[in-house]
Protein backbone atom coordinates (compact mmCIF):
# COMPACT_ATOMS: atom_id res chain seq x y z
CA UNK A 1 0.00 0.00 0.00
CA UNK A 2 1.43 3.80 -0.91
CA UNK A 3 2.34 5.29 2.16
CA UNK A 4 3.42 9.04 2.05
CA UNK A 5 6.83 9.09 2.90
CA UNK A 6 9.34 11.48 1.72
CA UNK A 7 10.78 8.97 -0.83
CA UNK A 8 7.41 8.36 -2.34
CA UNK A 9 6.53 11.86 -2.42
CA UNK A 10 9.71 12.39 -4.47
CA UNK A 11 9.12 9.92 -6.47
CA UNK A 12 5.66 11.43 -7.55
CA UNK A 13 7.78 14.85 -7.92
CA UNK A 14 9.82 13.26 -10.30
CA UNK A 15 6.95 11.61 -12.41
CA UNK A 16 5.25 14.41 -12.70
CA UNK A 17 7.99 16.63 -14.09
CA UNK A 18 8.62 13.59 -15.88
CA UNK A 19 5.22 14.03 -17.66
CA UNK A 20 6.01 17.83 -18.43
CA UNK A 21 8.90 16.66 -20.22
CA UNK A 22 7.07 13.97 -22.08
CA UNK A 23 4.66 16.12 -23.24
CA UNK A 24 7.56 18.78 -24.50
CA UNK A 25 8.68 15.86 -26.56
CA UNK A 26 5.54 14.32 -27.51
CA UNK A 27 3.84 17.24 -28.86
CA UNK A 28 6.18 19.41 -29.84
CA UNK A 29 10.46 18.05 -30.02
CA UNK A 30 9.39 15.11 -32.00
CA UNK A 31 7.75 17.30 -35.08
CA UNK A 32 11.10 18.25 -36.25
CA UNK A 33 12.44 14.28 -36.77
CA UNK A 34 9.25 12.40 -37.42
CA UNK A 35 8.30 12.68 -41.12
CA UNK A 36 5.08 13.65 -41.27
CA UNK A 37 2.24 15.24 -44.21
CA UNK A 38 4.93 17.14 -46.29
CA UNK A 39 3.63 20.88 -46.96
CA UNK A 40 2.85 21.60 -50.53
CA UNK A 41 5.80 23.44 -52.16
CA UNK A 42 5.32 25.84 -55.24
CA UNK A 43 7.16 25.68 -58.25
CA UNK A 44 6.36 29.33 -59.67
CA UNK A 45 9.47 30.96 -58.41
CA UNK A 46 9.10 34.62 -58.04
CA UNK A 47 11.41 36.92 -58.50
CA UNK A 48 12.95 37.53 -55.06
CA UNK A 49 15.44 40.38 -52.92
CA UNK A 50 18.00 38.55 -50.60
CA UNK A 51 18.96 41.25 -47.93
CA UNK A 52 22.74 41.14 -46.87
CA UNK A 53 23.69 43.62 -44.28
CA UNK A 54 27.53 44.21 -43.48
CA UNK A 55 29.84 46.24 -40.91
CA UNK A 56 33.74 45.91 -41.55
CA UNK A 57 32.85 42.56 -43.74
CA UNK A 58 35.30 43.24 -46.30
CA UNK A 59 36.56 39.43 -46.90
CA UNK A 60 33.34 38.25 -46.08
CA UNK A 61 31.95 39.93 -48.85
CA UNK A 62 34.96 38.39 -51.26
CA UNK A 63 34.36 34.94 -49.69
CA UNK A 64 30.58 34.52 -49.82
CA UNK A 65 28.80 36.91 -52.52
CA UNK A 66 30.12 35.00 -54.83
CA UNK A 67 27.70 31.62 -53.48
CA UNK A 68 24.91 33.71 -53.73
CA UNK A 69 25.48 35.13 -56.90
CA UNK A 70 25.81 31.57 -58.42
CA UNK A 71 21.97 30.34 -56.86
CA UNK A 72 20.29 27.88 -59.28
CA UNK A 73 17.50 30.67 -59.14
CA UNK A 74 15.38 32.39 -62.32
CA UNK A 75 15.75 35.77 -61.34
CA UNK A 76 16.74 37.89 -58.16
CA UNK A 77 18.00 40.57 -56.64
CA UNK A 78 21.20 41.21 -54.20
CA UNK A 79 20.80 44.39 -51.73
CA UNK A 80 23.86 44.69 -50.09
CA UNK A 81 23.86 47.34 -47.17
CA UNK A 82 27.11 49.21 -45.75
CA UNK A 83 26.29 49.49 -42.43
CA UNK A 84 28.90 52.04 -41.26
CA UNK A 85 32.17 50.10 -41.87
CA UNK A 86 35.38 51.84 -41.25
CA UNK A 87 37.01 49.08 -43.44
CA UNK A 88 37.25 48.64 -47.10
CA UNK A 89 33.63 47.40 -47.30
CA UNK A 90 32.07 49.55 -49.23
CA UNK A 91 34.81 49.91 -51.98
CA UNK A 92 34.70 45.62 -52.18
CA UNK A 93 30.84 46.63 -52.06
CA UNK A 94 30.81 48.52 -55.16
CA UNK A 95 34.14 46.72 -57.25
CA UNK A 96 31.34 43.65 -57.40
CA UNK A 97 28.26 45.60 -58.07
CA UNK A 98 29.82 47.04 -61.24
CA UNK A 99 30.60 43.10 -62.51
CA UNK A 100 26.49 42.45 -62.27
CA UNK A 101 23.94 44.16 -62.25
CA UNK A 102 22.06 42.04 -59.83
CA UNK A 103 23.04 44.28 -57.06
CA UNK A 104 21.77 46.97 -55.62
CA UNK A 105 24.08 49.32 -53.08
CA UNK A 106 23.14 50.96 -50.29
CA UNK A 107 25.27 52.77 -48.14
CA UNK A 108 24.92 54.10 -44.46
CA UNK A 109 28.45 56.10 -43.75
CA UNK A 110 29.82 55.77 -40.16
CA UNK A 111 29.06 59.44 -38.78
CA UNK A 112 31.65 58.09 -35.70
CA UNK A 113 28.53 59.50 -33.63
CA UNK A 114 25.19 58.18 -34.60
CA UNK A 115 23.50 55.84 -32.24
CA UNK A 116 22.00 53.29 -35.35
CA UNK A 117 21.93 49.93 -35.09
CA UNK A 118 21.04 47.01 -37.84
CA UNK A 119 18.07 48.17 -37.64
CA UNK A 120 17.96 51.28 -39.08
CA UNK A 121 20.27 49.52 -42.09
CA UNK A 122 17.75 46.78 -42.58
CA UNK A 123 14.71 49.28 -43.18
CA UNK A 124 16.62 51.45 -45.37
CA UNK A 125 17.80 48.08 -47.18
CA UNK A 126 14.59 47.17 -47.45
CA UNK A 127 13.03 49.74 -48.89
CA UNK A 128 15.44 49.48 -51.94
CA UNK A 129 13.86 45.75 -52.33
CA UNK A 130 12.27 45.21 -55.69
CA UNK A 131 10.38 42.28 -54.83
CA UNK A 132 7.82 41.18 -52.31
CA UNK A 133 9.65 38.37 -51.07
CA UNK A 134 12.95 39.12 -49.05
CA UNK A 135 15.31 36.73 -47.81
CA UNK A 136 18.14 37.51 -45.42
CA UNK A 137 21.53 36.04 -44.88
CA UNK A 138 24.46 37.57 -42.90
CA UNK A 139 27.12 38.88 -44.81
CA UNK A 140 29.60 36.18 -42.68
CA UNK A 141 27.28 33.35 -43.89
CA UNK A 142 27.06 31.34 -46.84
CA UNK A 143 24.38 29.22 -48.68
CA UNK A 144 25.70 24.98 -48.57
CA UNK A 145 24.41 24.77 -51.95
CA UNK A 146 23.29 26.79 -55.34
CA UNK A 147 19.78 25.70 -54.34
CA UNK A 148 19.17 27.85 -50.90
CA UNK A 149 17.33 30.40 -52.72
CA UNK A 150 15.09 27.67 -54.44
CA UNK A 151 14.35 25.55 -51.59
CA UNK A 152 13.61 28.79 -49.35
CA UNK A 153 11.38 30.63 -51.91
CA UNK A 154 9.59 27.37 -52.50
CA UNK A 155 7.97 27.34 -49.27
CA UNK A 156 6.08 30.88 -49.75
CA UNK A 157 2.36 30.54 -50.53
CA UNK A 158 -0.08 32.71 -50.22
CA UNK A 159 -0.23 31.66 -46.99
CA UNK A 160 2.66 31.24 -46.07
CA UNK A 161 4.24 34.73 -45.42
CA UNK A 162 7.13 33.77 -43.06
CA UNK A 163 9.87 30.58 -43.89
CA UNK A 164 12.40 29.83 -41.31
CA UNK A 165 15.63 28.46 -41.92
CA UNK A 166 18.64 27.34 -40.10
CA UNK A 167 22.22 28.66 -39.68
CA UNK A 168 24.84 26.43 -38.77
CA UNK A 169 28.43 27.05 -37.53
CA UNK A 170 31.33 25.34 -38.84
CA UNK A 171 33.40 22.57 -37.05
CA UNK A 172 36.44 23.13 -34.96
CA UNK A 173 38.51 21.97 -32.65
CA UNK A 174 38.51 22.36 -29.08
CA UNK A 175 35.21 22.62 -26.36
CA UNK A 176 33.96 26.02 -27.21
CA UNK A 177 33.22 25.24 -30.79
CA UNK A 178 31.70 22.34 -29.52
CA UNK A 179 29.21 23.98 -27.62
CA UNK A 180 28.43 26.81 -29.52
CA UNK A 181 27.36 24.14 -32.57
CA UNK A 182 25.70 21.96 -30.09
CA UNK A 183 23.70 25.13 -28.51
CA UNK A 184 22.53 26.24 -32.12
CA UNK A 185 21.41 23.09 -33.21
CA UNK A 186 19.41 23.06 -29.88
CA UNK A 187 18.32 26.13 -30.85
CA UNK A 188 17.06 25.41 -34.25
CA UNK A 189 15.44 21.83 -32.69
CA UNK A 190 13.33 24.11 -30.56
CA UNK A 191 12.15 26.91 -32.55
CA UNK A 192 11.83 24.44 -35.58
CA UNK A 193 9.64 22.12 -33.52
CA UNK A 194 7.59 25.23 -31.77
CA UNK A 195 7.00 26.14 -35.61
CA UNK A 196 5.87 23.06 -36.99
CA UNK A 197 3.40 22.51 -33.75
CA UNK A 198 1.84 25.68 -34.76
CA UNK A 199 3.67 27.87 -31.98
CA UNK A 200 6.27 30.13 -33.97
CA UNK A 201 8.34 32.06 -31.78
CA UNK A 202 11.66 33.15 -33.30
CA UNK A 203 13.76 32.91 -36.69
CA UNK A 204 17.48 33.48 -37.26
CA UNK A 205 18.91 36.07 -39.13
CA UNK A 206 21.16 33.72 -40.83
CA UNK A 207 18.47 32.56 -42.81
CA UNK A 208 15.07 33.52 -42.85
CA UNK A 209 12.58 34.65 -45.08
CA UNK A 210 9.30 36.84 -45.45
CA UNK A 211 7.26 39.07 -47.78
CA UNK A 212 7.56 42.76 -47.78
CA UNK A 213 3.75 43.33 -47.50
CA UNK A 214 4.00 41.81 -43.86
CA UNK A 215 7.07 43.77 -42.89
CA UNK A 216 4.76 47.05 -43.96
CA UNK A 217 1.91 45.79 -42.09
CA UNK A 218 3.35 46.12 -38.57
CA UNK A 219 5.65 49.31 -39.95
CA UNK A 220 8.86 47.41 -40.52
CA UNK A 221 10.24 46.89 -36.71
CA UNK A 222 8.60 49.81 -35.00
CA UNK A 223 7.03 48.35 -32.18
CA UNK A 224 10.96 47.13 -31.04
CA UNK A 225 13.05 49.55 -32.46
CA UNK A 226 14.28 51.27 -29.61
CA UNK A 227 15.90 47.78 -29.11
CA UNK A 228 19.50 47.00 -30.73
CA UNK A 229 19.23 43.43 -30.88
CA UNK A 230 16.07 41.29 -32.44
CA UNK A 231 16.10 42.51 -36.14
CA UNK A 232 15.11 38.86 -36.49
CA UNK A 233 13.30 37.13 -33.37
CA UNK A 234 11.76 40.01 -32.58
CA UNK A 235 9.84 40.18 -35.97
CA UNK A 236 9.53 36.83 -36.22
CA UNK A 237 8.07 37.14 -32.67
CA UNK A 238 5.67 39.97 -33.37
CA UNK A 239 3.76 38.83 -36.84
CA UNK A 240 4.53 34.80 -36.79
CA UNK A 241 1.54 31.96 -36.70
CA UNK A 242 0.24 29.29 -36.86
CA UNK A 243 -1.46 29.80 -40.09
CA UNK A 244 1.51 32.23 -41.54
CA UNK A 245 4.71 30.67 -41.02
CA UNK A 246 6.70 27.42 -42.06
CA UNK A 247 9.85 25.77 -41.87
CA UNK A 248 12.62 25.10 -45.00
CA UNK A 249 15.06 22.69 -43.24
CA UNK A 250 16.67 20.53 -45.62
CA UNK A 251 20.44 19.62 -45.81
CA UNK A 252 20.55 22.33 -49.20
CA UNK A 253 18.67 24.98 -47.85
CA UNK A 254 21.13 25.28 -44.36
CA UNK A 255 23.65 28.21 -44.02
CA UNK A 256 26.76 28.39 -42.21
CA UNK A 257 29.59 30.52 -40.73
CA UNK A 258 32.36 30.58 -38.67
CA UNK A 259 31.78 30.46 -35.23
CA UNK A 260 33.37 32.86 -32.48
CA UNK A 261 36.78 31.37 -31.70
CA UNK A 262 36.94 32.02 -28.26
CA UNK A 263 34.35 31.31 -25.38
CA UNK A 264 34.90 35.35 -24.57
CA UNK A 265 33.53 35.91 -27.55
CA UNK A 266 30.65 33.14 -27.69
CA UNK A 267 29.80 34.79 -24.34
CA UNK A 268 29.00 38.57 -24.99
CA UNK A 269 27.14 37.58 -28.46
CA UNK A 270 25.16 34.90 -26.66
CA UNK A 271 24.50 37.31 -23.88
CA UNK A 272 23.60 40.46 -26.02
CA UNK A 273 21.16 37.91 -27.92
CA UNK A 274 19.62 36.59 -24.60
CA UNK A 275 18.62 40.23 -24.08
CA UNK A 276 15.69 40.08 -26.60
CA UNK A 277 14.04 36.73 -24.70
CA UNK A 278 12.38 39.07 -22.13
CA UNK A 279 10.40 40.68 -24.80
CA UNK A 280 8.84 37.78 -26.82
CA UNK A 281 5.62 37.11 -25.77
CA UNK A 282 4.37 35.92 -22.24
CA UNK A 283 2.75 32.48 -23.67
CA UNK A 284 6.43 32.48 -25.49
CA UNK A 285 8.55 33.04 -22.47
CA UNK A 286 6.10 30.25 -20.22
CA UNK A 287 6.88 27.71 -22.92
CA UNK A 288 10.53 28.22 -23.15
CA UNK A 289 10.46 28.87 -19.33
CA UNK A 290 8.73 25.77 -18.26
CA UNK A 291 10.53 23.02 -20.46
CA UNK A 292 14.65 23.35 -18.64
CA UNK A 293 12.59 24.29 -14.87
CA UNK A 294 10.40 21.14 -15.60
CA UNK A 295 14.09 19.05 -16.39
CA UNK A 296 16.21 20.36 -13.52
CA UNK A 297 13.56 19.43 -11.19
CA UNK A 298 12.83 16.11 -12.89
CA UNK A 299 16.79 15.25 -12.55
CA UNK A 300 16.57 16.34 -8.74
CA UNK A 301 13.38 14.68 -7.70
CA UNK A 302 14.42 11.46 -10.05
CA UNK A 303 18.00 11.19 -8.12
CA UNK A 304 16.84 11.74 -4.54
CA UNK A 305 13.82 9.23 -5.27
CA UNK A 306 16.52 6.89 -7.01
CA UNK A 307 18.82 7.07 -3.84
CA UNK A 308 15.78 6.90 -1.21
CA UNK A 309 13.02 4.79 -2.86
CA UNK A 310 12.91 0.98 -2.96
CA UNK A 311 11.31 1.23 -6.25
CA UNK A 312 14.71 3.16 -7.72
CA UNK A 313 14.03 1.64 -11.03
CA UNK A 314 10.97 3.81 -11.70
CA UNK A 315 12.82 7.32 -12.00
CA UNK A 316 16.01 5.18 -13.40
CA UNK A 317 13.59 4.36 -16.19
CA UNK A 318 12.12 8.02 -16.69
CA UNK A 319 15.61 9.28 -17.08
CA UNK A 320 16.33 6.10 -19.74
CA UNK A 321 12.88 7.17 -21.43
CA UNK A 322 13.68 10.60 -21.60
CA UNK A 323 17.24 10.15 -22.97
CA UNK A 324 15.86 7.87 -25.74
CA UNK A 325 13.03 10.83 -26.74
CA UNK A 326 15.78 13.32 -26.39
CA UNK A 327 17.92 11.70 -28.89
CA UNK A 328 15.18 10.50 -31.07
CA UNK A 329 14.09 14.15 -31.31
CA UNK A 330 17.37 16.08 -32.03
CA UNK A 331 18.77 13.12 -34.70
CA UNK A 332 17.57 14.81 -37.82
CA UNK A 333 18.79 18.75 -36.68
CA UNK A 334 22.47 17.70 -35.84
CA UNK A 335 22.71 15.57 -38.72
CA UNK A 336 21.78 18.41 -40.72
CA UNK A 337 23.62 21.23 -39.21
CA UNK A 338 26.57 18.57 -39.45
CA UNK A 339 27.30 18.40 -35.34
CA UNK A 340 26.83 14.64 -35.50
CA UNK A 341 30.13 14.63 -33.69
CA UNK A 342 28.22 16.31 -30.67
CA UNK A 343 25.64 14.36 -31.18
CA UNK A 344 26.10 11.55 -28.49
CA UNK A 345 27.14 14.07 -26.36
CA UNK A 346 24.35 15.65 -25.43
CA UNK A 347 23.26 15.07 -21.84
CA UNK A 348 26.92 16.45 -20.91
CA UNK A 349 26.75 19.33 -22.92
CA UNK A 350 22.70 20.00 -21.57
CA UNK A 351 23.41 20.39 -17.96
CA UNK A 352 26.86 22.40 -19.31
CA UNK A 353 24.11 25.08 -20.98
CA UNK A 354 21.43 24.37 -17.71
CA UNK A 355 24.33 26.31 -15.86
CA UNK A 356 25.70 28.53 -17.97
CA UNK A 357 22.41 30.15 -19.86
CA UNK A 358 21.04 31.28 -16.83
CA UNK A 359 24.63 33.30 -15.79
CA UNK A 360 24.58 34.36 -18.88
CA UNK A 361 20.93 35.63 -18.97
CA UNK A 362 21.52 37.32 -15.18
CA UNK A 363 25.01 39.61 -16.60
CA UNK A 364 23.61 40.09 -19.82
CA UNK A 365 21.66 43.30 -19.21
CA UNK A 366 24.49 45.61 -19.95
CA UNK A 367 24.84 44.34 -23.18
CA UNK A 368 21.49 45.27 -24.21
CA UNK A 369 22.94 49.20 -24.78
CA UNK A 370 25.91 48.09 -27.10
CA UNK A 371 26.42 49.73 -29.95
CA UNK A 372 25.68 47.22 -32.49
Amino acid sequence: MFTLTFSNIMLWLAGLFFLIQLMFYVFIYLRISVKGKREAETNDLKPLSVVICARNEEQNILNYLPKILAQDYPKFQVILINDRSWDETWDVMEAMARKDERITLVNIPDSGKDGFAKKFALTVGIKAAKHDQLIFIDADCYPETDQWLKKMASKFSTQKRVVLGAGAYLKHKGLTNKLIRFDTCTIAAQYLSFAKAGIPYMGVGRNLAYKNELYDSVRGFKSHYHIPSGDDDLFVNEVADSQNTTICFEPDAITFSEPEETFRDWRIQKRRHMTTGKFYKMKHKLLLGLFPLSYVLFLVFAIIAGVTNPFWYIPLTMIGVRLILQYAANWRVFKTMQSKDVFWMIPAYELIMLILNPYLSLTGNKYNKLRL
